[in-house]
């Protein structure tokens, strides 16, 4: 199966037989053919509560985390340019595609059919998708009310490595455990209606410890059954890490690894794609993450100057960062996200990209002694974007330190492996916001200091809806749109006074500040803390209109006990005393003029009890 095209060389996943090849050798001098079919599946055949592997072949996960399958049975469907024939051996290897048609399938309708698809599909045409108009309620507030997800875009969701060996740790940003409460809330609040909504997660680490903690999160949220699970079959140790194997053992592991990985990817788009298109229904996919996918570009790049040195590829790729061929090979995997047109059934397909950053090995501050400064010339070797920063640093005078150049996420001009290792993540990053509709920004900071969740509204944004003419196409539900109206921008100008502003100066912008407060009371929840949207517009109702100044002057910050108790009384109240207006928000995601003056009526008699 072709995984990856870089002219005039074809990166292949080969996988016939049950015993893999150990070596780049075992791969070498084996017999290979294009053989002008596309490798299929059949997502009929896979139904919620399925666990499977890039193929469609169904997966036993052992207590390890560990992965025994059956052999491959994929189908093939007629069209140039997607398998590949192997006598012999398993493994990734690069043909040389000179003599070979290799083209993009543009499968014709009459092509497809509703028991088989293939894996690599090209993205939507223009002509297939509509506007994205309807709201995906994450039932995590924070997110709807800051960064609302349209059905049919796609998401971005950034945040640092997290230890899945470790059985006791402090608070981290939980990147998986948000998706998981995210996926639990959907299906919870669209279980009873006839919404043809279906769920699938797409998990591309080949660690058994990975695998192990969402399986075991996914049981525990109780939606397990709900969900179609499409795993890496790599097994724990073999994604390039430790051990005593030779570097071209190491490679080929990472390799393999790499190309399942965008295979896993790819299947869980395809089988989504098929049940928006056969349904009219809406799909949600969680691809955890896209790291594999740099990895094996890397590895092809790698490859390239093997074989035809420097000068056949280009100086982007050498450097790390995105050139438009790495631009192409990721945005045929982002851009497979859509709001279909009714001519294509009206079904949509949201995609939901996590990245993970690495962790920040220097220990914070400085032990006491004065930090260096860094010069101009020291940013030489970064990427244009980072230079320029670093320009409008020096014009505004600020002096260029290490606290505040992390203040802001530029990476620091050291040579150590680790730190350029860092640097490389960010531009990667960035090449990725470049291409999608917005991104969820999960911050380590904001985590350690309490903020649940720990999302930095400053660097998450939904590019769905923004602009003049865009006024039909938004993300974000119509109920939390009449009761939040600027909160973004009132959000954000009270965390800038807090970043930026004395102590003298807080106490002058204190209403801000306590504004500031009640929105984070209200956005506060825990990453297993289910929420509907008519929760979300009681809980931001009342910091909007000042409800909830009291509780915090009595300690009740987010966060705390007291704040909890508040807010979890408020919206068991409003549902008992305003149950009618609770039942529209969740049938309609509207709030009408009447409908909000009863909610306020019901929370301002709330607080006036005393609670």
């Amino acid at each position: 199966m072709v995984v990856a095209h870089r002219h005039p060389i074809v990166f292949v996943l080969l996988e016939n037989t049950p015993i893999g090849a150990q070596n780049e050798q075992d791969v070498k001098g084996s017999k290979c053919s294009i053989s002008h079919k596309l490798v299929s599946i059949d997502p009929s055949a896979i139904p919620p509560g399925s666990t499977v592997d890039y193929l469609g072949n169904s997966l036993a996960v052992l207590n390890d985390g560990s992965v025994s399958r059956s052999l491959p049975k994929a189908a093939t469907s007629g069209s140039a340019g997607g398998g590949v024939d192997l006598e012999s051996g398993m493994g990734i290897g690069g043909i040389t595609a000179d003599g070979i048609s290799l083209t993009v399938s543009t499968l014709d309708e009459d092509d497809s059919t509703t028991t088989s698809r293939p894996i690599f599909m090209p993205i939507p045409k223009i002509s297939e998708i509509g506007l994205i108009d309807s709201p995906l309620v994450s039932g995590i507030t924070a997110i709807d009310a800051l960064t609302p997800i349209g059905k049919g875009q796609n998401m971005l969701v950034i945040g640092n490595a997290e230890n899945d060996d470790a059985t006791t740790v402090g608070r981290t940003t939980n990147k998986r455990g948000w998706m998981v409460n995210f996926l639990r809330n959907v299906i919870e609040n669209n279980r009873n209606d006839d919404s043809k909504m279906r769920c699938f997660y797409g998990l591309t680490s080949g660690d058994g410890n990975v695998r192990s903690n969402l399986l075991d999160q996914l049981k525990e949220a109780g939606i397990q059954e709900d969900i179609v699970t499409i795993l890496s079959t790599r097994n724990h140790g073999e994604e390039g890490e430790g051990g005593t194997a030779s570097s071209a053992t190491i490679s080929t592991e990472k390799a393999m690894t790499s190309a399942e990985a965008v295979a896993v990817a790819a299947t869980t788009c395809s089988i989504a794609e098929h049940h928006a298109l056969t349904t009219g229904g809406d799909s949600i996919v969680f691809i955890d993450d896209l790291n594999l996918h740099k990895s094996l570009w890397d590895v092809t790049t790698q490859y390239l100057v093997q074989v035809y040195g420097e000068d056949a590829v280009v100086t982007a790729d050498l450097q790390g960062s995105g050139s438009s061929e790495m631009r192409g090979y990721f945005s045929g995997l982002i851009q497979r996200s859509a709001r279909f047109n009714l001519k294509k059934g009206g079904g949509s397909v949201t995609l939901i990209l996590l990245s993970t950053l690495p962790g920040d090995e220097e220990a914070d501050g400085n032990n006491g002694e004065e930090e260096p400064t860094f010069d101009p010339s020291d940013f030489e070797n970064m990427p244009e974007k980072i230079k320029a920063r670093i320009s409008m640093l020096v014009k505004a005078k600020v002096p260029l330190t290490p606290t505040n150049l992390k203040k802001i996420q530029i990476p620091l001009p050291s040579t150590s492996d680790a730190e350029n290792a860092k640097r490389l993540a960010l531009q990667h990053v960035e090449d990725l916001i470049s291409m999608s509709d917005g991104q969820i920004w999960l911050d380590d900071a904001l985590a350690k200091a309490g903020r649940s969740p720990p999302l930095d509204p400053s660097r998450s944004i939904t590019r769905v809806g923004v602009g003049a003419d865009t006024v039909s196409c938004r993300a974000d539900a119509p109920a939390l749109r009449s009761v939040v109206g600027s909160l973004r921008f009132e959000f954000q100008q009270a965390m800038d006074v807090m970043d930026t502003a004395t102590a003298s100066a807080i106490v002058g912008n204190q209403k801000q500040v306590q504004r500031r407060d009640a929105f984070l009371l209200a956005m506060h929840q825990e990453s297993n803390e289910r929420r509907k949207l008519s929760h979300e517009c009681i809980a931001l109702l009342a910091a909007s209109r000042g409800h909830l100044d009291a509780v915090l002057a009595e300690g009740g910050l987010a966060g705390t006990d007291q704040g909890k108790e508040a807010i979890d009384g408020l919206i068991e109240f409003v549902e008992s005393n305003a149950s009618g207006v609770v039942t529209e928000i969740e049938s309609t995601l509207d709030l009408s003029d009447d409908g909000k003056s009863q909610l306020e009526d019901a929370i301002a008699s709330y607080f006036s009890k005393g609670n």
